[in-house]
C-alpha cells in the first residue's frame, strides 16, 4: 500500500509539472505572437507614413496649385471680358486657399493671397513719339496693382503666382518663371505697315491679405476703359498719318525672367527684326534677386499704336468653404 501511494504521488507531481510547462509555453507563445503582430503593425504604419502620406499629400498639393492657377486664369478671363464689352460691371471669382489633407496624418496646406493696389517697384510706362490727336511725346505712367498667391507646399514644389498687368505668372524661383496667360498684346505686320496693340491694367481698392482654410471671392468691378490710338500724325497734319514713328513700353517688375522670355518669343514670332525694328532689354531671362527690374521694349518705325487703359476695383471677401 505504501509503494502504491508513492507511485501515485509521483504521477500527480509529473502531471502537475507537465501542465505547468505547457501553460508556460502557451504564455510565451502568446507574448511572442503579440510582439510579432505589433512589429508587423508598426512596419506597415511606418511604410504608410514614410511612403504613402508624402505621395498622397504631393498629389493633394499638386491639385491645389492647379486650382489656384485655374482661379487666376478665370479672373483674367473675367477682367478681359469686362474690358472688351464695357460690362457687366461686377464679376466674382472663387479662390480655394487650402489643399486637401489626410485625416489624423497630415494637415491641409494653406496658401496666402495678397492684394496690393500699388505694388512698390511694379509700374508701366508707355510713350509714343506722336500720341492721340497728334500730341508729341505722349506718355502714360501707371503704378500697377498685383494679386499674389503664395503656396508653401511641403510635399510638392513651393510656388508663387502673380497677377500683374493682366498677365498670370508662375514662379518657383528667380530664374524658374513662366508667363502662363499673357496680356492683350498683339503685333500685326503687313508690308511696310506695323500695328501694335497693348493694354495697361490698373487695379484699385483696399490692400488685403487673406489666409483661409476655405474659399474666398475676388470681386472685379469695372471702372472705365480708355483708348489712346495714334497713327503717327502730328499737330496740323505734319507729319501726315501713316508716317513711321517710335514708341516704347517699360515694365517695372519682380519677374523680369518671365516678361523678357515672353516678349522675346512674341517679337520673334511677329516677323520684326531685333535691332532694326525694335530693341528689348533684357532680351533673355535675368534674375531679379527680389528687386524691381525694368524690362524695356522700344519700337522703331511703326505706323499704328493702340493703347488701352482699363481700370478696375478689386474687393476680396470670404466665401463658403
Amino acid at each position: 500500500m505504501e509503494v502504491s501511494s508513492g507511485i501515485t504521488n509521483r504521477r500527480r507531481y509529473r502531471y502537475r509539472r507537465t501542465v505547468s510547462i505547457r501553460r508556460g509555453r502557451r504564455g510565451v507563445v502568446s507574448v511572442v505572437g503579440t510582439l510579432l503582430a505589433l512589429l508587423v503593425f508598426f512596419a506597415l504604419f511606418g511604410i504608410f507614413v514614410t511612403q504613402y502620406v508624402p505621395i498622397w499629400m504631393a498629389d493633394n498639393e499638386s491639385n491645389f496649385s492647379a486650382s489656384v492657377q485655374a482661379s487666376l486664369a478665370e479672373l483674367k478671363q473675367n477682367i478681359d471680358l469686362q474690358a472688351a464689352l464695357g460690362r457687366p460691371p461686377l464679376f466674382s471669382t472663387p479662390f480655394s486657399l487650402a489643399s486637401q489633407g489626410i485625416p489624423l496624418f497630415a494637415q491641409p496646406t494653406q496658401g496666402t493671397l495678397n492684394y496690393i493696389p500699388h505694388t512698390q517697384g511694379v509700374y508701366l510706362n508707355v510713350s509714343m513719339e506722336w500720341g492721340p490727336g497728334g500730341k508729341p511725346d505722349f506718355s502714360s505712367n501707371v503704378s500697377l496693382g498685383t494679386i499674389h498667391v503664395s503656396l508653401p507646399n511641403r510635399y510638392y514644389t513651393t510656388e508663387q503666382f502673380e497677377y500683374e498687368n493682366d498677365a498670370v505668372i508662375q514662379s518657383q524661383g528667380d530664374t524658374s518663371q513662366v508667363l502662363l496667360y499673357p496680356p492683350p498684346f498683339t503685333i500685326n505686320r503687313t508690308g511696310e505697315h506695323t500695328t501694335v496693340n497693348f493694354e495697361e491694367l490698373q487695379l484699385y481698392g483696399n490692400a488685403s491679405q487673406i489666409v483661409s482654410p476655405g474659399t474666398v471671392q475676388v470681386f472685379s468691378q469695372l471702372d472705365n476703359v480708355q483708348s489712346f490710338p495714334s497713327n503717327g500724325t502730328g499737330l496740323g497734319g505734319d507729319p501726315p498719318a501713316g508716317t513711321p514713328f517710335g514708341a516704347s513700353i517699360t515694365l517695372g517688375t519682380l519677374y523680369p525672367c518671365a516678361w523678357a522670355t515672353y516678349l522675346n518669343s512674341t517679337l520673334r514670332a511677329s516677323g520684326l527684326h531685333p535691332g532694326l525694328n525694335y530693341t528689348l532689354t533684357p532680351d533673355t531671362c535675368v534674375p531679379s534677386n527680389g528687386l524691381s527690374t525694368p524690362v524695356k521694349l522700344v519700337f522703331f518705325g511703326i505706323t499704328t499704336f493702340n493703347l488701352i487703359l482699363a481700370s478696375f476695383q478689386i474687393v476680396i471677401g470670404v466665401g463658403s468653404g
